[in-house]
Parts: structure tokens; C-alpha cells; sequence
């Protein structure tokens, strides 16, 4: 079955479907996926990925679910529950969240990131089911807790977006529990509105017959900050894809993350930051561990515009191989046309350091127990994230990776 057979076969499923907009911009990406026009060779947003991996599966949504909820632990500490897509909608003083209309959908039309010349986005746009809209309101400060519950078989193609307005400091932590079969293609527009902070960690993890494409774009305004880390622990396919635009004055932001491979697993992963005014700090870092016959590659690029005096803009990636037939490729990029910037970028990619095991064998240490310090130590040395409770979580994830070993 063609993609388009398979969109004209389910299109009474299309909640977006009687979108006008959408339905030219459809038309046109069935054309240059009909006549091939993606050059994948010069592409890394599709690498390892085939039209068909994207467009041969049955297309099963159900809109209705009755138990996705938002859950109040108390003034400050939110859980909100994604169940196939769809959220309960609610609102408060703190935060406002919403399921997505076909009226709403017309404003990400605009949205840069929704028209980036790429495979996964307009996948999105042709199979487009669900949408949600959170907005956290000035001052606010929260812990939030999103969890996005996919049922067996079922196919989440959503686009979301993301308000974090004036001055709140939130901290959101991300969940994919992904069951059986399921493919999930996910965008996300975030807005980091001045003086706003926000601290973000995506947790993945999920068994192997499984699939996610995540995709963000994030535009950071004067004096904000966004701090993102992913940590993939899953074992099915996983494409990141992360943009970040500093559009004001003194902003900050760092898109950092981690992986842990094995079997045949594959992660891709691509980063991107636009400095756009001056005096701005951007952090673009990953780092991953691959066992048995896993792949991954990475891709940074920082792009300095000629107005954007005084940036700094640092990319690092380093990436330990457990077996002679995992690989990792990477491939830094430094764009820049100001004159007076700090910038760098690095990439190492090896095996275990052997005399480091060697030392710590020899003082009594299992090997299990050498593996996870050298290994733990490594994510932590440029990852190390200040939120307690996420150390915990890598911790355990660890653990339970170096026991497959």
C-alpha cells in the first residue's frame, strides 16, 4: 500500500482533514514523494529511514480515551496524562491545556519549524490526528510531569505547542511509554517568552517494536533560558530532531542528551541552533554508549548571524563503543558570520578506556560495577543535570542497561 492509498483510506480518521491549507500543503508533498524529490544521500533527516518505514503500517487512531487526566499533586506539582494523543482539557491560574481544533491548526501553518524541508515533518502534515496546547502563565512556578501512553498498534501523528509565557520557572519532565507496534511522529513549537526558565527532560524508553520521531523548535526571547536533555534508554527506533532559535538579547539555551544502544537499535539524532541577537549562550552536547551491532548518528550545527556579536556557542559529542560492529557517526558544524564570538566544537568516538578498567579491577571492583562508574562518569562529566530526581532515574535506567551487557 502506497502512502497516499493508505491517507485516502483512513481520511475520515483526519481530525485537520477539512483544513484547506493543510490539504494544498498535502498535495504537494504527495507529488515530490511520488517523484522521489528528497536527496537522501545529502540528507541527514533521513537517514536510516526509508518512505516506506514511514508510509507501510496500519493506520489505526481512536480519538476518545477516557483515561488521559491532569492530576494536581499539589500547588506546584503537576502529572498530565497524553493517552493516544488526546489530554483532558483544563485550566487553572498556574497552567491552561487544551486538545487542538481545526481552527487552531491554522496558526502552525506559519510556524517555522512546520515548514522545514523535511521527510518526518511532512509526514506529519499528511497523516496529522491530534494536537495539544499548553500554556503556562506569567510567574508561574511548576514541576510538571508528562506522560504519553500509546496503546498497541496505534499511529500518533501530533503537533503541539508549547507557551511558556513571562518569567515562570518550570520544570517539565517528559515520559514515552510506547506498547507494541506503535508509531508515534510527534512536533513540538515551544515559545520561551523574557525572563522564563524552563528546565526540560525527555525520558525514552520503550521496547523494540516501536517507533518515535520527535521533532521541536524552540524560540527563546530576551533574557530566557532553556535547558533540554533527552535521554534515550528504549530499544526500537528513535529519530531526535531539536532547533533552537535565541532571538533576544542575553538568552541562553542548551540542547543536550544521551543514548544507550544495543542489539540493532538505531537513534538519530540531529541538533540546531540559530544565534539571532547578541550576547547570547548556546550548549549543544550528546553523548552515547553502543553494544552488539546498534548504530546512531549525530549531527550539530550552530549559526552565528552577523548581528549576533558576543555569542558563545560550544558543540561536544563523544560516543563509547562496546563492539567492534556498533557505530556511531557525527559530524559538528560551525556556520558564523559575526566577528567577535567564542565557539568551539569537539567529537570523540572509541572504546573503553582499558586501562581505567584495568585500575579500578584491581582494586576489588566487579567488572559490572568498572563498566557503570567509567560509563556513569562519562554521561555525567558534560551532562550533569541539577534536577535530583532525574539523576535517580539515569541511574536506575543504567543499571539496568549494564545488565544486558
Amino acid at each position: 500500500m502506497t502512502f497516499e492509498n493508505n491517507f485516502i483510506n483512513h481520511s475520515r480518521e483526519y481530525i485537520f482533514l477539512n483544513n484547506e491549507a493543510l490539504l494544498n500543503q498535502r498535495q504537494k508533498i504527495f507529488e515530490k514523494i511520488s517523484q522521489k524529490n528528497y536527496d537522501k544521500k545529502n540528507n541527514e533527516s533521513i537517514k536510516h529511514i526509508t518512505v516506506s518505514d514511514l508510509s507501510n503500517f496500519d493506520y489505526f487512531y481512536k480519538p476518545e480515551n477516557e483515561d488521559s487526566k491532569v492530576s494536581i499533586i499539589d500547588k506546584y506539582n503537576y502529572e498530565i496524562k497524553v493517552v493516544n494523543g488526546i489530554c483532558k482539557n483544563f485550566e487553572d491560574e498556574n497552567i491552561e491545556i487544551r486538545n487542538l481544533t481545526n481552527l487552531d491548526f491554522k496558526s502552525f501553518l506559519n510556524q517555522d519549524n512546520y515548514n522545514l524541508d523535511d521527510i518526518i515533518i511532512d509526514f506529519n502534515k499528511i497523516f496529522l490526528n491530534s494536537g495539544i496546547f499548553f500554556n503556562i502563565k506569567s510567574r508561574s512556578k511548576l514541576n510538571l510531569r508528562l506522560i504519553h501512553n500509546t496503546s498497541a498498534n496505534f499511529t500518533i501523528f501530533q503537533n503541539n505547542f508549547i507557551n511558556f509565557k513571562k518569567n515562570c520557572k518550570v520544570k517539565l519532565e517528559e515520559h514515552f511509554n510506547l506498547t507494541s507496534n506503535s508509531i508515534n511522529n510527534i512536533n513540538y513549537n515551544i515559545k520561551i517568552e523574557e525572563g522564563a526558565e524552563v528546565n526540560h527532560n525527555i525520558f525514552q524508553n520503550f521496547s523494540n517494536l516501536n517507533k518515535l520521531f520527535l521533532t521541536s523548535n524552540t524560540v527563546c526571547e530576551k533574557h530566557s533560558i532553556y535547558h533540554q536533555y533527552t535521554y534515550n534508554f528504549s530499544d526500537g527506533f528513535v529519530r531526535n530532531f531539536h532547533h533552537a532559535h535565541l532571538n533576544g538579547e542575553f538568552a541562553n539555551a542548551s540542547l543536550k542528551g544521551c543514548f544507550f544502544l544495543k542489539d540493532k537499535n538505531v537513534c538519530s539524532n540531529k541538533t540546531n541552533i540559530i544565534h539571532n541577537a547578541e550576547h547570547c549562550v548556546s550548549d549543544q552536547t550528546y553523548k552515547g554508549i553502543l553494544n552488539n551491532q546498534s548504530k546512531a548518528n549525530y549531527y550539530s550545527n550552530t549559526f552565528v548571524a552577523e548581528n549576533a556579536q558576543k555569542t558563545e556557542g560550544y558543540q561536544l559529542s563523544k560516543g563509547i563503543l562496546l563492539t567492534d560492529n556498533c557505530s556511531f557517526f557525527s559530524k559538528p558544524e560551525l556556520r558564523i558570520f559575526a566577528d567577535d564570538v567564542k565557539c568551539s566544537h569537539g567529537s570523540t568516538i572509541g572504546p573503553v578506556d582499558e586501562s581505567a578498567l584495568y585500575y579500578l579491577r584491581s582494586r576489588g571492583i566487579s567488572k559490572n560495577e568498572a563498566m557503570k562508574m567509567i560509563i556513569s562518569s562519562f554521561i555525567e562529566k558534560d551532562l550533569k543535570n541539577p534536577d535530583e530526581n532525574t539523576a535517580e532515574q539515569i541511574s536506575n535506567n543504567l543499571s539496568n542497561y549494564l545488565k544486558s551487557l
